[in-house]
C-alpha cells in the first residue's frame, strides 16, 4: 500500500482516491477522516457541542491563502479557536461569533502557516470510542492547533478586539 503524507497536518494515511476540496491543503486520506468526524458531529447529539472546534482546528491545520475566501476562513477559525481556548467561549456559539466577526467587513491578511501544525490531528479524534472521549480529544486538538499558531496570536487577538470588542 502506498502511504501519503498530508501537506497540511503531516498525517500519514494510506492512498485514497477520494476528492479534496480546492480550498483545503489536505491529502485525500486526511480529508476522508475529517468527513467521518464531521458526520459524527452532525449526526450524534453527544458529539455536537464541540463541532465548531472540529471545523476550526481542521481548517487552521490545513490552510490555503490563495484567495480572499481562503484567507478569511482561516482567520475566522483562528479567531474562534482563540476565544474557545483562551476565553472559554462556548463552541456552540461559533456560527454566531463568525457572523459578528465579518459584520464590519474586515480586511484580513494571510498569515504564514506554522512550521509544525500541531501534534494532534483528525486521526486522533476519529479514534474516539464515545462522545466523552470525542469531546476531550477535540478540545486537545483545538488547543494544539491554537498553540501551533503562537507567532500569530497577537494579530488574531487584535482581529477579535476589532470585530468583537474583546
Amino acid at each position: 500500500m502506498t502511504m501519503v503524507t498530508c501537506p497540511g497536518c503531516g498525517l500519514v494515511t494510506g492512498e485514497s482516491a477520494g476528492p479534496v476540496p480546492s480550498e483545503r491543503h489536505a491529502s485525500p486520506g486526511c480529508w476522508e477522516l475529517y468527513e467521518t468526524v464531521l458526520a459524527r458531529s452532525y449526526g450524534l447529539t453527544g458529539y455536537r457541542p464541540v463541532h465548531q472546534i472540529v471545523v476550526d482546528a481542521y481548517i487552521a491545520q490545513h490552510p490555503l491563502s490563495s484567495t480572499r475566501r481562503q484567507i478569511a476562513a482561516v482567520a475566522l477559525c483562528l479567531m474562534t479557536l482563540c476565544l474557545f481556548v483562551e476565553k472559554n467561549a462556548d463552541p456552540r456559539d461559533g456560527a454566531a461569533l463568525h457572523k459578528r466577526m465579518v459584520a464590519g467587513r474586515p480586511d484580513f491578511h494571510a498569515l504564514p502557516p506554522p512550521p509544525a501544525p500541531g501534534l494532534v490531528t483528525v486521526a486522533d479524534v476519529a479514534a474516539a470510542r464515545d462522545a466523552e472521549e470525542h469531546r476531550r480529544l477535540v478540545w486537545a486538538w483545538g488547543r494544539a492547533v491554537w498553540a501551533a499558531w503562537e507567532p500569530e496570536h497577537e494579530t488574531i487577538r487584535r482581529w477579535n478586539a476589532e470585530a468583537l470588542g474583546t
